[in-house]
């Protein structure tokens, strides 16, 4: 049975930096699909060493499919020995405004090409949306995700998802039941979610004490009101 659930945000986008369209910021050919700055590879690098550094087991590691959160997820696999397992439900969040069409990930066969320690077998729970979500779509995708990938730990103890930012501050408020939690999701930060007799409770929030350069590119939710009355949280942040 899961105890401990580990979220870790992708680490540093070559876009932020260079964000021509070329084979070396987008290596699959898709536009959204940027690859990690070398920073972005330090920071995976610095975050694979804290679970070393403090005798963390992990089982299993859960990475979105797109190619900064699977490249972050391998770095991690590589020094822990460990196999990535694709689950679509912690993909990307697109606004409908601006994505009526939600964007296609790399088929299988290319990420492989990239990440041989893809498991291939594993089916994922859940299946990429068909358009773009409403950040109340996006936290109903997650409260999904996080319960199957729960159901589906009977023989875990200790996963590691590897997300962005929007979908693992779904993810952890899906997880800890408190729909307007802070949580902090700067690159390579770790939050730490454990099982207790009254449900799951944060113990890290976007820790980034194994980084070098502390907290980067943070993401904050606030809440705001909409036409309808309904409450729901607007991102400040121009990249995810």
């Amino acid at each position: 049975m899961l105890e401990t659930i580990y979220f870790a945000r992708h680490g540093h986008r070559m876009d932020w930096i260079s964000p021509i369209f070329d084979e070396a910021t987008y290596p699959t050919n898709l536009p959204w699909d940027s690859r990690l700055s070398q920073h972005g590879c330090n920071q995976a690098q610095e975050l694979s060493q804290y679970f070393v550094k403090n005798n963390i087991k992990i089982d299993r590691i859960y990475s979105s499919p797109l190619f900064r959160t699977l490249q972050t997820a391998s770095i991690i696999a590589d020094k822990l020995d460990l196999e990535v397992f694709i689950e679509y439900g912690l993909s990307e969040w697109y606004d409908p405004l601006e994505a009526k069409t939600y964007p296609n990930c790399a088929p299988l066969s290319v990420l492989r090409e990239f990440f041989p320690r893809i498991n291939p077998a594993y089916i994922p729970i859940t299946k990429l949306p068909n358009d773009g979500e409403t950040l109340q779509g996006l936290q109903k995708r997650l409260d999904r995700t996080t319960q199957s990938l729960i159901d589906a730990g009977e023989d875990l103890k200790c996963v590691l998802i590897i997300a962005h930012a929007a979908s693992l501050v779904a993810g952890v408020r899906a997880l800890i039941k408190q729909r307007n939690a802070v949580i902090n999701c700067g690159t390579c930060s770790l939050t730490k979610c454990t099982r207790s007799n009254e449900g799951w409770v944060l113990e890290l929030n976007g820790d980034t004490s194994s980084l070098s350069h502390g907290s980067e590119n943070n993401c904050i939710f606030t809440e705001v009101a909409v036409e309808d009355g309904v409450n729901e949280d607007e991102m400040q942040i121009n990249n995810y």
